[in-house]
């Protein structure tokens, strides 16, 4: 067998020169190319690694790593973002590596910056250590090292801390991180001949900590609350709907506010105005009008400049010659605009006038309204919304039928998305089925249409800093969002305090900040739990609820689980419906009676229901959950019933295509329907709130209530009378 010469070695690297880029040509995305870095910088931007407008842009800063290792961290990295690993050495390790990723051949960004920030830990605890040199780190030493990550992380391990142990998850990216420095070592042009990791031979389970969860299911994280997300998306919609014309009139009347005072030559009669405006506040007590700062009010040059019809150079010398800043500073005015407030909230108007200096914070704020909108009532995540581009959501054009068909986003995915090789796509993918929009979406993405120009990102980070230039790229970012909606929740509590709404205020969620990746989350707890009260727009969560079941639309859809809704959805029914067997189940030990068709039947899955108090659960084990034809239990609290499901029985299916019920449509006297004691008494209870609106309802019609109260009664007569207990049922 002839082997292969060094040279011929398509895997193998050179030697890099000073001068040699990091990111290699083939790899830069033409939008970040001018931040290519050479070698022998200090500094290694990642940016030209990446293509997602919404992704933070990574640098690798060598000052962190010891002086005596940086030269060999630092071509491993070179390494790892110009090489690519082999693919004997992919395929030998399976399909998944850390972060639940597969372990490809070559990286993006993200995972370049995280691995190269364990090679940089690696390299810190070694040379406290005393080690200089990357070969002195053998197999017995990143055995004794990964011990120590499965409590925590080496660095910070301090005397007298108590240690903690970390999850299996987080732990294995790091060995994997490792595993990397090895393989990739390997390829260099020097190696420097570190140690094989020990898990590449005995396995990984020995170094990884007790499994405590199922990590990576998507109830990983906590919804909203209903007293947090129902005020926050009232709020959000009233910005979009009642309040954006007003907003958008302000910030028109402020740039021509700004462009006039550019423009303003210097005139006799300017200054004669200028001197007219100026006399109230010069002879009297009257303030003046001031912009707001950091620091402190200072004179609204501009204002005064567009007001008066004086030049700027005028309003200047003004200021010096009668010490207005300082009087700007002590008697500070608004700056009202001319645009008049055509929006309400509670029935009256929002704002006797706009003033100027909030018109960029109003901007913002029907920015960050939108994406709450866009982000909580389609279920995309934050990334795909800050990707969105004007123009994704066309007007849909008339069936042959005369009938609208729905909105459709097309939108980029890119969590999960690879290439044939199993490489992931820095720039994501379109997605082949399209996300369906309500028309709170629809609205409030015409709103940000307004605001960019045609084609360009709905989120650009250019347009919306309103009040500074910024040089980053691409779209706003998740944590920049997060710090916006926190303000934007401030700015409603103190309005809603202003205008006596004390209802609509906002309260601070039990778990935590409002950050941009619980929406998600949020919307299919809703959509599985439908609560009452608080929550906005019930009716919408019916229509998005039949959207993702609409077979002939999002049946493919409903199979995808690369970035849909669908898997979380199936999470959040399972955990429902679990719920509510849970809950008959303590119900019916206590005391209550149950009745119905499948009353018998409910108690026995109510019995062996599990509970999932504490536990993620994983979106393949809900699919399963679910499919179990006729012991599934469904809550439906507006029909005042409860469901245990099976498809031959189900009126509410005799279409044949629906696999779960559809308790919008759901039908007296069905084979599946459940009561307990609490229905009975709630349907009493509505009998009589109905025939007391039928004593004050025209004869024909009042007729009618009295008839529907009737039957309700009658549910709850023939509950009484039918009713399992505790005691019978033994």
């Amino acid at each position: 067998m002839t082997a292969v010469a060094v040279e011929d070695d398509p895997y193998l690297l050179p030697l890099p020169g000073p001068g040699t880029l990091v990111v290699p040509p083939e790899r830069v995305f033409a939008s970040h190319a001018h931040l290519n870095s050479c070698y022998s910088h200090g500094s290694w931007c990642l940016a030209p690694l990446i293509e997602n407008p919404s992704q933070h842009l990574d640098w690798l800063h060598w000052r962190h790593c010891p002086s005596v290792l940086v030269e060999e961290v630092k071509l491993a990295a070179w390494c790892l973002i110009n090489g690519r690993l082999r693919p004997t050495f992919v395929q030998q390790r399976g399909k998944k590596g850390g972060n639940g990723s597969r372990l490809s051949e070559q990286l993006g960004a993200r995972t370049v910056h995280s691995t190269v920030g364990e090679w940089t830990r690696l390299a810190r605890w070694l040379a406290k250590r005393g080690v200089t040199t990357l070969a002195e780190c053998d197999t017995a030493t990143l055995h004794e090292y990964a011990k120590l990550l499965a409590v925590e992380r080496p660095e910070k391990l301090k005397p007298g801390r108590t240690k903690e142990s970390r999850g299996r998850h987080e732990v294995l990216a790091d060995l994997v991180a490792l595993s990397r420095l090895w393989a990739f070592d390997q390829l260099s042009a020097r190696p420097c001949g570190i140690g094989m990791p020990p898990w590449e031979a005995a396995g990984v389970d020995d170094y990884l900590p007790a499994e405590d969860g199922e990590e990576g299911a998507e109830n990983s994280r906590e919804p909203l609350s209903p007293a947090t997300m129902g005020p926050l998306l009232i709020w959000a919609l009233r910005f979009i709907d009642d309040l954006a014309e007003d907003i958008f009139a302000a910030w028109a009347e402020t740039r021509c506010i700004t462009e006039t005072a550019e423009a303003n030559t210097t005139s006799k009669d300017g200054l004669t105005a200028l001197h007219a405006f100026l006399r109230p506040s010069l002879t009297g007590k009257a303030p003046l009008p001031a912009s707001t700062t950091k620091s402190s009010p200072t004179l609204a040059r501009q204002y005064l400049a567009a007001r008066t019809g004086a030049s700027l150079s005028q309003v200047g010398t003004a200021a010096d010659t009668y010490e207005l800043m300082k009087l700007a500073a002590e008697r500070p005015g608004p700056c009202p605009l001319d645009t008049p407030v055509t929006g309400t909230i509670a029935g009256r108007p929002w704002r006797e006038s706009i003033d100027m200096n909030e018109t960029p914070e109003l901007m913002q704020y029907l920015g960050t309204a939108a994406f709450i909108v866009c982000a909580y009532l389609t279920g995309m995540r934050p990334e795909e919304v800050l990707g969105l581009r004007a123009g994704c959501c066309p007007d849909p054009e008339p069936e042959d039928d005369g009938s609208i068909p729905r909105h459709l986003i097309r939108s980029h995915t890119y969590k999960g998305v690879l290439d044939r090789e199993g490489n992931h796509l820095p720039g994501g993918a379109e997605r082949d089925v399209p996300w369906v929009a309500i028309t709170p979406v629809v609205n409030a993405i015409r709103v940000l249409e307004r605001i960019v120009e045609p084609g360009a990102l709905l989120f650009d980070s250019g347009i919306h800093h309103l009040r500074r230039t910024v040089s980053s790229t691409g779209s706003l970012r998740t944590n920049s969002l997060g710090r916006r909606i926190k303000k934007f929740v401030a700015w409603v509590n103190n309005e809603a305090v202003r205008l006596g709404l004390a209802s609509e205020i906002i309260p601070p969620d039990p778990h935590g900040a409002v950050g941009t990746s619980r929406f998600r989350r949020s919307l299919a707890w809703y959509i599985a739990r439908q609560p009452g009260g608080l929550i906005a727009l019930a009716i919408q969560y019916g229509h998005m609820r039949t959207a993702f079941a609409d077979t002939e639309t999002s049946g493919g859809y409903a199979l995808r689980s690369r970035g849909g809704i669908h898997d979380i959805l199936a999470v959040e029914t399972a955990l429902a419906t679990a719920e509510t067997a849970t809950d008959l189940r303590d119900r019916f030990v206590g005391g209550e009676g149950v009745s119905g068709p499948s009353a018998r039947r409910a108690l026995l899955t109510a019995a062996s229901a599990p509970r999932f108090e504490g536990r993620q659960v994983k979106a393949d084990f809900a699919r399963k959950y679910l499919a179990r034809d006729g012991a599934v239990l469904y809550d439906n609290p507006h029909a005042l019933l409860l469901c245990l499901y099976k498809h031959d029985r189900a009126l509410c299916a005799k279409d044949g295509k629906i696999q779960a019920p559809a308790l919008d449509r759901c039908v007296p006297g069905c084979a599946n329907t459940v009561r307990t004691d609490q229905h009975a008494a709630k349907l009493r209870q509505e009998a009589d709130w109905i025939e007391d609106q039928a004593a004050h309802t025209p004869h024909e019609l009042g007729k009618r209530l009295r008839a529907n109260a009737d039957q309700l009664r009658s549910w709850a007569d023939e509950h009484d009378r039918t009713r399992v207990t505790p005691w019978e049922a033994n």
